[in-house]
């Protein structure tokens, strides 16, 4: 088996993860993991696939070649993955999954001083999401995290460092563990 990443994107219109995700059927791919979004009315989306043999991966970017074209226009890129396949795991063994919410008023800086003060502590961001909520003077920025917390033993001090940050950027920020679900 061969896994591969694909990332898409481009102006957004219906139907693109269904012309996508059945380019991707035809050639044998096994979807995995996905994430998409919409960003400024531009359609985005990264995608992790398995397929049945290296012939395939010629196949499939052939097959991105055809969404370059009229009438999709998107850009596509295509990278193969080596090394050990995770197997859909996001977060490392022994660290403890949390969730950080971060929400105030929008300025220059809050990712960055955000992931620098978690960077410090060797905190895993493995999931980030950030909007702009609202018009005028009602905007607020508003930024979704999850992360690997090295150790149980670090996360009061994660804590500390955030309510610095949050004092810092006068926003409100919060974290908590996520409970880990078993299927």
């Amino acid at each position: 088996m061969k896994k591969i990443m694909i990332t898409v994107s481009g102006q957004d219109k219906p139907g693109i993860i269904a012309k996508v995700s059945g380019l991707l059927f035809a050639r044998g791919c096994n979807l995995e993991d996905i994430s998409m979004t919409l960003l400024e009315g531009q359609f985005a989306m990264m995608m992790t696939a398995c397929l049945p043999s290296v012939a395939a991966v010629v196949r499939v970017a052939q097959g991105l070649d055809l969404l370059r074209e009229t009438p999709w226009s998107l850009v596509c890129h295509l990278t193969e993955l080596k090394g050990k396949a995770l197997g859909g795991k996001k977060h490392a063994k022994g660290s403890l999954p949390c969730m950080i919410t971060a929400f105030g008023k929008d300025r220059t800086g809050i990712v960055y001083e955000v992931s620098r003060a978690l960077a410090a502590l060797r905190v895993n961001i493995t999931d980030l999401d950030s909007r702009i909520l609202g018009r005028g003077a009602k905007t607020t920025y508003a930024m979704l995290l999850e992360v690997d917390v090295p150790k149980l033993s670090v996360l009061s001090k994660v804590k500390t460092m955030l309510a610095k940050v949050s004092k810092q950027l006068k926003i409100e920020i919060q974290i908590k563990p996520l409970e880990r679900v078993s299927l």
